[in-house]
């Protein structure tokens, strides 16, 4: 895995951990929400309960036919001074406040009020509306002799929606801030875990590049002299000339002069990720170049090359590199799949982007192999050569024209490979 990748990783990790976090939090913040509101309300009914209950020492039946009676002592929940608690008032079977708070409730909340206990008989606890305002109502009964003399109302206004969203906007606020650092935290434990396998890769990708620069030379030496040998001994060589180990050595040359050719170019696409210029290019014009060139290869594997092309495609691009990937996805059809007969190439554009297919009718990729193929030196067959970077270097050219390389799930009913190389038309 190169560096590159791994950055990828690292992203990728820190993302799915910065989601399960925010998803975890967001179920932790409603249930807070949630349980907060429970317990305010708990609370309340408790207070409204235990006021309304109190009061009844205060307001109580006397005599035979009953009669109310009201205790207005100065330290009473009727008294000039209001006692600790919720308001508290007396409602007679007219639905009349005649002691306590006034203006507790308004005449139909009272009468509902009254009428709550005259019915039910024992305390009764609800939500009521009184002035426009929703309230906790807590009503005890004064029993007389044969009915209900009075009801004792003790009322708390329900929290507004304001102090909700107040509630719900702190906790939010402090999950957003938990959220921030715990994704940071995750960004650094996943770069400190990762750390060993970047610095081997970048070292990988150091050595592979000295490697191919070192090697470019004496390859190239070898191979010319390989030649030079050949032309030498000329068509009609003697028995004793080694002729076929020259050939074998000029071939093997060859074969690394490509691979060390990719290794550069990997090398100078890492370098220089993003740092190369970008012209308006007529993609569609290039498509064309680059069938021209490949098809009496492609004939010579016993392949048609034919393309088709949706209409005129610019796009932003270096010409060289994206002329590199397009004909490593083509040799690649040709070197694998040239056996189906057919190798086609399509442009099709849609919603600002231009993609190319490349689809053989070879044997195919394996589903084992699906992933692998973009590793680099990875080849899907041993005996069809190449170096095993076509590909890798392919995607890299795609990614850094902010593009994609993949390769598309394999038809029941068409066999072979097909890879999709999408790039951004240019703006305008």
């Amino acid at each position: 895995m190169t560096a590159t990748e791994l950055g990828r990783l690292r992203r990728r990790l820190t993302a799915s951990y910065a989601a399960v976090t925010v998803v975890v939090l967001l179920v932790l913040v409603v249930l807070f929400v949630i349980e907060a509101g429970d317990r305010r309300q708990e609370r309340q009914d408790r207070l409204v309960e235990r006021t309304a209950l109190s009061a009844s020492g205060f307001a109580y039946p006397e005599g035979d036919p009953s009669h109310l009676v009201v205790d207005r002592q100065p330290d009473g929940y009727f008294g000039p001074a209001r006692r600790p608690g919720a308001p508290v008032a007396v409602i007679d079977p007219r639905g009349r406040i005649i002691a306590g708070a006034d203006d507790l409730l308004d005449p139909p909340a009272a009468r509902r009020a009254y009428e709550r206990v005259r019915k039910g008989g024992q305390l009764q606890l609800a939500t009521d509306r009184t002035g426009g305002q929703r309230v906790r109502v807590a009503v005890s009964p004064v029993e007389g002799t044969d009915s209900v003399i009075a009801a004792i109302a003790a009322v708390e206004p329900l929290a507004e929606a304001t102090d909700d969203l107040s509630t719900s906007l702190w906790v939010a606020g402090a999950a957003l801030v938990i959220w921030l650092v715990t994704v940071v935290v995750g960004w650094l434990l996943v770069g400190r875990a990762l750390r060993p396998a970047t610095v081997v890769a970048n070292r990988e990708e150091a050595f592979l590049a000295d490697a191919a620069h070192e090697l470019r030379t004496p390859v190239a030496v070898i191979r010319a002299r390989a030649e030079q040998a050949l032309r030498e001994i000329g068509a009609s060589p003697p028995p004793e000339a080694p002729v076929g180990a020259l050939r074998a050595i000029e071939q093997a040359a060859e074969r690394a002069s490509g691979t060390i050719a990719d290794m550069l170019e990997l090398a100078r696409l890492d370098s220089r990720r993003g740092g190369f210029e970008r012209e308006p290019l007529r993609f569609d014009l290039l498509l064309e170049r680059l069938v021209d060139e490949y098809r009496e290869s492609a004939e010579a594997a016993g392949a048609e090359l034919r393309l088709s092309a949706a209409g005129e495609a610019v796009v932003l691009a270096d010409d060289r590199l994206l002329a590199r990937a397009v004909a490593n996805l083509i040799e690649n059809a040709i070197r694998y799949g040239a056996v189906g007969g057919e190798i086609d190439i399509a442009l099709t554009l849609r919603e600002g982007v231009a993609t190319v297919e490349v689809r053989d009718r070879g044997p195919g990729v394996p589903p084992a192999q699906r992933v692998a193929i973009f590793d680099r030196f990875h080849r899907a067959s041993g005996t069809a050569g190449g170096s095993g970077l076509g590909l890798p270097i392919a995607r890299l050219v795609a990614e850094a024209h902010d593009g994609s390389l993949e390769i598309l799930p394999a038809a029941e009913d068409e066999p072979g490979a097909c890879f999709r190389l999408s790039i951004p038309l240019a703006e305008g």
